[in-house]
């Protein structure tokens, strides 16, 4: 349960930073289907594939280093947004460069850039450590 509001809180916050830079920076709302790629133009979603193809590389790896061999799982947590995080900045660059709304770019710098904070507080708080040991292994 602590893991939901967790989570629920995380994407709150997200949420609630983008619709406030919406609002003082004047970026109008792109709509965007649900559960699609949306990519900018064609090397967007080459780009995009190649690097989800190598972040499923690296999970599976980071996976069994903390699985079987005797790795951080603050490390491998780090890893994994920092990895997640690079569709974010890769987004924001074809955004900025080729989208018809170029200040979108700033919500996903800065939805980036928030993840990567909050998981930082995470880790420095050692707020997953406290949660039941069959989410997260200490």
């Amino acid at each position: 349960m602590e893991f939901l509001i967790l989570m629920g809180s995380i994407v709150a916050i997200i949420w609630l930073m983008k619709f406030f830079l919406r609002k003082v920076l004047h970026i109008p709302r792109v709509k965007r289907k649900a559960f699609s790629y949306n990519h900018i133009n064609k090397t967007h979603r080459n780009l995009e594939w190649v690097l989800r193809i190598a972040t499923m590389i690296a999970y599976v790896y980071l996976f069994f280093l903390l699985m079987y061999e005797d790795f951080s799982a603050n490390l491998f947590l780090l890893i994994m947004t920092f990895l997640f995080t690079a569709q974010n900045f890769l987004r924001a660059y074809f955004e900025w460069k080729a989208s018809e709304q170029p200040k979108e770019s700033i919500l996903s710098i800065a939805e980036g850039v928030m993840l990567i904070g909050i998981v930082l507080l995470l880790i420095q708080f050692d707020v997953l450590y406290k949660l039941p040991p069959i989410i997260y292994r200490s």
